[in-house]
Parts: C-alpha cells; structure tokens; sequence
C-alpha cells in the first residue's frame, strides 16, 4: 500500500470517529435537555401545588376560624394563574333551593397541565382527566354541612402577565347560613370536573349520585339523606399583587 492510500484511510477513518463523537453529543445533549426541562417542569409544579396547599389552609382560616384576610405567595416561573370557567352549587328542597356561583383559583402550567382550587377542593387536571387530591369541607350525618367558598375576583383587571412572585391576597366580604330541616333536599353541582366532584360526593355522602352524559363535563346531582341541612356561605374576594 503506498503512503498516500495510508494517509486517505488515515482522513478517513478520523473523519469518521468525528462524525460519531459529534452525533453522540448532539443526541446526548437534546435528550440532557428534554429530560433537565422534563425534570424543571415537573418542580414547577409541584413547588405550586404545595403554594395551593397553603392557599387553602389560608383560605380555609377565613371561612372556618373567622379570620378576616390572608395572603399566599405564589412562585409563578412558568405558567399563570387566572379565575377559571364558573362552578354552580345548588342545595335545593321542593322549591326552595340556594344556589351559588364560584369561580376556581386555576394554575395553568406551560404543558398544558393545570392546578384548580374550587370551593375548598383542590384537582390536578390533565386534559379532561381531574383528579381531586384535597377533599373541600362537606360533612354528611343526620345534620349535613355543604359549604360555599365562594370566590371571586376583587378586581376587573386581575391579570398574571410577566409575573414571578405573585402575592394572592383574600378577604371575607360576606358571610350566610341557610338550612333546610326535615326536607328530602338534592345537592347539585356543574362544573368542568364533574366526573371528580361525582366521586367525591358519592363517597363523602354515602349516596348515589347522578353524573354528566359525558362523564366528565355537566351536572352531579346528589340527594342529602339527612334530617337537617345547613348550607355556610362565605364570599372571599382574591386580589393578584
């Protein structure tokens, strides 16, 4: 073989170990990165789960023990926070019913996955898929309680835009009890994460209820077997700062 076929195998040959050094750090470096992102969002989420938590121990300070206001700092990277679409609670016996609007505290994520505290109830929701993972106040017996938490917004012009640190201030605006003695009352809700609510309730009443067509988006309709029902209403109002 002559020096110059040795020196072509040579180029060749380097040419070629190169070429696979190069595409090995490439592969590797994209697969590094989808994971490291993987890994970063799925700590996002978590690190705002647990600011929800707090939110609704927060919150629950206000309809439970009476506090007048609270504020929850929330880390917001990724993602945002808005009021989601209205949720309807309905106690209702013959014709007399008390019925209520609440808009749900909503963390979208930048993948699309969501965080929802809704009347003391907190859900992942993954798609049309909710999974309720802190159960809201409602106490079934002889005497049942159905609470109402209803938020709203404290504002027109409550936005999320370019924010990190959000500061989520609540307040008791108002404050009611209705009951309803010796009725054979219903309980009705409709909202986005029927599916999860009809789950809860079923389990949480120990009756069985009735669920959305779809079985995921509509109305759960659900009989209160009890002597006694009270129904608390507490309108909190959430400012974003």
């Amino acid at each position: 073989m002559s020096e110059r076929s040795r020196a072509v195998s040579d180029t060749l040959g380097f040419v070629l170990v190169f070429g696979i050094v190069v595409s090995t750090v490439a592969v590797a470096y994209v697969g590094g990165f989808d994971a490291l992102t993987g890994a970063r969002d799925a700590q996002q989420f978590a690190n705002t789960e647990r600011a929800f938590d707090v939110l609704d121990a927060n919150v629950e300070d206000l309809a439970v023990r009476g506090a007048p206001s609270r504020t929850t700092e929330i880390l917001l990277s990724d993602g945002g926070l808005r009021f989601g679409d209205p949720v309807t609670f309905n106690v209702s016996a013959g014709s007399d019913y008390y019925a209520t609007t609440v808009r749900p505290l909503v963390y979208h994520a930048d993948d699309g996955n969501e965080l929802v505290y809704s009347n003391g109830a907190l859900f992942r929701q993954y798609g049309d898929r909710a999974i309720l993972f802190d159960e809201p106040q409602f106490a079934a017996g002889n005497r049942t309680f159905v609470p109402y938490v209803v938020t709203r917004a404290a504002s027109a012009d409550v936005s999320t835009d370019n924010t990190r640190r959000l500061l989520v201030r609540t307040t008791v605006s108002d404050r009611e009890v209705r009951t309803f003695e010796d009725v054979n009352a219903n309980l009705t809700v409709t909202s986005p994460r029927a599916a999860a609510w009809e789950r809860y309730l079923e389990g949480e009443l120990d009756a069985d209820c009735t669920g959305p067509a779809d079985g995921v988006d509509g109305e759960v309709r659900c009989p209160l077997d009890a002597a006694d029902v009270y129904v608390q209403a507490v309108v909190v109002d959430v400012a974003f700062n």
